[in-house]
């Protein structure tokens, strides 16, 4: 993977409600894969995002630091 984002701009991305793709860890540490997730909100305060998944209309809260790639680009901090 030679492309990488910074945390923050991961953020932006997100905030803007686009389409994405994103891989995070759980707190169990298994990996969960999304091809299509959009961003419903977020919490600087908590640093989470509400993420909704399609097509199963499922809808999560993750912990921004445990997002490590979004749209196929590594995040650092």
């Amino acid at each position: 993977m030679a492309n990488m984002i910074h945390i923050n701009t991961m953020r932006e991305i997100l905030k803007s409600g686009a389409l994405v793709s994103l891989r995070f860890w759980k707190s169990d540490g298994s990996i969960v894969s999304a091809a299509q997730a959009v961003c419903l909100s977020s919490s600087y305060a908590h640093n989470t995002f509400n993420l909704k998944f399609f097509p199963s209309g499922e809808i999560r809260t993750v912990r921004a630091v445990t997002i490590f790639e979004i749209n196929n680009m590594e995040v650092f901090i």
